[in-house]
């Protein structure tokens, strides 16, 4: 009888051979394009290349952010779509160029390198208030820069205010004066960190000092500063504070006499004042605030918002908005300005109090004597706030150009894609973002008008807008915009084939435009002043061809050598018709 085999004796069935299957392996070379130097873009980009397993490098070069990675196509897709999604707080991506180019079979694991030149066409980054990693560590008493009034990281803090001009190196900061100790040193170089190259990085052991000073310039013997100054605030005194841009002339807001003081003293009759205080918790018991209202305030931008003002202003801020129904109100932006505020609080440990409301309201307006340019210099402080001020703030950082604070107002947006934001005046904490034009063009420099002025250096299809200068009715303020206008040429790396000025023959801005280009052998144009206001709407707004504008700003030179006001216009381009306009009146 015959058994069936069993399993064991069965033969085995032949093992299969899988087929080797190998990864797909491309790269890419990326172009990166816009605000994306010294706002740590290239360790942002270091640390996707590790989370992605691709090798290659990265680099500033003179158009920006230039880079070459390798990996699987899934993973490159996913880096580029992560540039564009996780870009850090201060940087902005204007437009990215990819191509593909050969692999390197041998390259291992992923480098920065050391920045290229060429042509620049990128920007130096705005300013920005103090981040919530530097608050942390500015609060945290086991930390190294625990109250430490200078404190920054590439997310945060100066930039446009203290560069002199490209490439953005520390050379070419006013930190080039402190050298970097060890450890600020190995974070300067540490790919991984957030202080990699950041510029202004510094510490209490080799950054710059706070020092108080007296009314008349001497040095404070004090180990606290920042305690003493805010001793004197609460005393009554008028106390200059160095910010970012410039001085500020801060006082008690809730007491009568010190506002009273400061507005005689700087000539300031009945212009408001605007008001610091801690966060947005505090800020409603001055004002009512919309959703759009406490994001402005709170934007790294930290503009001066002017908010809906509650009824008790006027009694518990005696002299600060009169006779108004907005109060400008500001968010600390500095270290410096946080401390003060901590010391109120009674120093506590964390950043849980900065939650909470608190009572402290600080006026803070700009440093200056009445229609004087913003003062940025130490000494200058203690020359041209002599009278004003009781003592003075301020540290050993110089502000290379002054800047003074912005100022807007949330407004509902009129169409999709609109902000919603008014700018009443656009400065720190704009300056110079770019903004973008229909179309590509020589470089021009427009140098404004006699009042509130500004001006503005085209580059291609970018137009970006100086600070705020202010009325040119003084010669220090007449020097304020030469300054601005060679500062504005050294950080573009630019000088403008063109200069265009206000068709008023006798505007200290138009003698500046035609000086420059009498120097550059450039032609000036004189454009008529509310051609100018409707032809700057239409740029805003990108629009090409005729358009009609009125123009209600008040009064400018007509081409008739008349005065003109309130203007009906059909503007092409360079050309121009008056439609209408209102009917002049004869002076008494």
């Amino acid at each position: 009888m015959n058994e069936e085999p069993g399993i064991l004796s069965r033969p085995l069935p032949r093992p299969t051979v899988q087929p080797r299957i190998e990864r797909r392996i491309e790269r890419r070379r990326l172009r990166v394009h816009g605000v994306v130097q010294g706002v740590g873009f290239r360790p942002f980009v270091y640390r996707l290349a590790q989370e992605l397993d691709l090798c290659g490098w990265v680099r500033n070069d003179g158009g920006g952010v230039e880079l070459e990675a390798q990996g699987t196509p899934g993973n490159l897709s996913a880096l580029i779509a992560r540039l564009h999604g996780e870009a850090p707080p201060m940087a902005r991506i204007d437009r990215m160029e990819a191509e593909l180019c050969l692999p390197d079979p041998g390259d291992r694991g992923f480098t920065i390198t050391a920045s290229q030149g060429g042509e620049v066409t990128t920007a130096i980054g705005h300013d920005s208030a103090v981040c919530q990693d530097c608050l942390t560590e500015l609060f945290d008493p086991a930390n190294r820069r625990w109250r430490y009034p200078l404190i920054n990281c590439t997310h945060c803090g100066p930039r446009y205010t203290i560069t002199h001009g490209m490439p953005y190196d520390r050379v070419s900061t006013s930190m080039s004066m402190f050298a970097l100790c060890p450890a600020c040193s190995e974070e300067y170089g540490d790919a991984r960190d957030r202080r990699f190259h950041a510029e202004p990085n510094a510490c209490p052991v080799c950054g710059p000092k706070l020092s108080l000073l007296e009314a008349y310039g001497v040095t404070v013997a004090t180990r606290d500063p920042v305690a003493d100054a805010l001793l004197r605030l609460l005393c009554g005194e008028i106390v200059a504070v160095k910010g970012l841009g410039g001085f500020h002339l801060m006082c008690d807001a809730r007491n009568p006499e010190a506002v009273a003081r400061l507005r005689e003293r700087k000539s300031r009759d009945d212009k408001p004042f605007a008001i610091m205080v801690t966060n947005a918790a505090s800020a409603r018991h001055w004002a009512r605030l919309s959703g759009a209202d406490e994001d402005l305030l709170s934007c790294a931008e930290r503009p001066v918002v002017l908010c809906d003002k509650r009824d008790s202003v006027d009694a518990e801020l005696c002299g600060v908005a009169p006779e108004l129904a907005w109060v400008g109100l500001m968010l600390p932006y500095t270290p410096l300005h946080y401390l003060l505020f901590h010391d109120y609080a009674g120093r506590p440990a964390g950043t849980g109090w900065l939650s909470r409301a608190h009572d402290l309201a600080l006026v803070c307006t700009s440093a200056n004597p009445g229609g004087e340019p913003l003062v940025i210099g130490n000494r200058e402080a203690t020359r041209r706030l002599m009278g004003i001020a009781d003592a003075y703030l301020m540290h050993d950082r110089e502000i290379v150009v002054r800047c003074d604070d912005s100022v807007v107002r949330s407004l509902p947006a009129v169409r999709a894609g609109d902000s919603g934001t008014q700018f009443i005046r656009r400065s720190r904490g704009y300056t110079p973002r770019a903004l973008k034009l229909a179309g590509k063009g020589a470089p021009v420099l427009a140098f404004g008008g006699l009042l509130k002025n500004t001006l503005c250096l085209t580059r291609g299809d970018e137009a970006f807008l100086s600070q705020h200068v202010g009325d040119l009715y003084s010669a220090s303020a007449c020097q304020a915009l030469d300054e601005v206008a060679e500062h504005l040429k050294r950080i573009l790396a630019l000088e403008p084939a063109a200069v265009a000025h206000d068709l008023h023959p006798d505007f200290p801005s138009t003698h500046a435009a035609e000086a420059l280009a009498d120097r550059l052998g450039i032609p000036a144009f004189a454009i008529q002043h509310h051609h100018a206001h409707v032809a700057a709407v239409q740029a805003e707004h990108r629009h090409c061809g005729p358009i009609i504008g009125l123009a209600l700003d008040g009064t400018g030179l007509g081409t008739d050598g008349k005065a003109w006001g309130g203007e009906l216009l059909q503007v092409d381009g360079a050309h121009f018709s008056r439609l209408g306009h209102l009917a002049p009146l004869p002076q008494p």
